[in-house]
């Protein structure tokens, strides 16, 4: 059980051993689109099949290693960017790589369960909460998935779950059945209705200002914690600007009150200078930078209990 307000802040890399791709690898798969079955998924639900093939067009052509990114650049292809993001991530909502046998070795997310619901029974006490960057609702699926089989009740599941916050900042690929009524449920089946649903709830980084719900209530959850772990995170500027209490720079006394740690696999060390000290604002200590896959980091540099 986690008895230290303690906040977890997710990117892209936490993701990654269930399946979904990192930024670069959604960048291939929506350009990829354009000679797919999947354009006409995106037209049939009620989307330009001319505009999403100039969309596809312009993205290949422009640079940028992120969807998000490029969409904040041209605004004008936010919709159906959305849609394409949508479509392209769906079919990775594969319940089966979430449990045996086909779950992964790294399997944080089992971690993460055995630390909160133990001793069993003791979800609901824990002290952690979960912001993620993400858009993938793998991690909800699988704990209300392990509550609903051990409380034996769907019913109750949902009620803990309820409180456990989960904060998404740049939305979801739809509300998670049963745990929303207007939502969707986990599964990898792509159709219209889908793509839909999943793109209406999607946050690009150019609409998420540190100005919405989303962002807001993640600075509380910050404000509060006395632990911060950065889980597969790219440390982008926007975003870790759009967190608030990074803005300033950290004394000792800060690092004295507030632990923050986390991953920094496949960062450059010249990167992560300049990301510790201009960034972070020296709230990571250089000296304990790790780069670690985020299983071993949760198992071996930073036990949650």
């Amino acid at each position: 059980m986690v008895t230290e307000p303690t906040v977890l802040v997710l990117g892209a890399g936490a993701s990654i051993d269930y399946g979904f791709p990192l930024g670069r690898g959604l960048r291939d798969l929506v350009c990829g689109i354009k000679r797919s079955s999947t354009a006409g998924v995106i037209e049939n639900a009620g989307y330009s099949f001319d505009l999403l093939n100039e969309f596809i067009d312009t993205l290949r052509l422009s640079g940028f290693s992120s969807v998000d990114w490029f969409l904040e650049e041209r605004p004008e292809y936010v919709s159906i960017g959305k849609a394409a993001i949508a479509a392209s991530l769906i079919p990775f909502e594969n319940p089966d790589k979430l449990f045996p046998p086909h779950a992964p070795q790294n399997h944080w997310y089992e971690l993460l369960l055995n630390v909160l619901d133990r001793p069993l029974g003791n979800f609901d006490s824990n002290n952690l909460s979960i912001i993620t960057f993400n858009y993938d609702r793998s991690l909800e699926h699988y704990l209300f998935t392990i509550l609903t089989t051990r409380y034996r009740s769907d019913q109750r599941a949902a009620e803990v779950m309820s409180r456990f916050s989960i904060v998404h900042v740049h939305g979801t690929l739809g509300g998670l059945l049963p745990l929303e009524s207007s939502g969707r449920r986990y599964k990898p089946e792509l159709n219209s209705e889908a793509v839909q649903i999943a793109a209406e709830k999607i946050i690009i980084v150019g609409e998420a200002s540190g100005e919405t719900t989303e962002f807001k209530n993640a600075r509380t959850l910050l404000r509060c914690a006395k632990r911060i772990i950065f889980l597969g995170f790219g440390y982008h500027p926007e975003s870790v600007k759009r967190l608030g209490i990074f803005k300033e720079p950290w004394t000792e006394e800060m690092r004295q009150n507030v632990r923050v740690g986390g991953t920094s696999r496949g960062i450059p060390a010249h990167a992560w200078n300049h990301i510790q000290a201009n960034v972070l604002n020296g709230a990571f200590p250089a000296r304990n930078r790790k780069i670690d896959p985020v299983y071993s980091y949760l198992n071996d540099a930073e036990p949650l209990d």
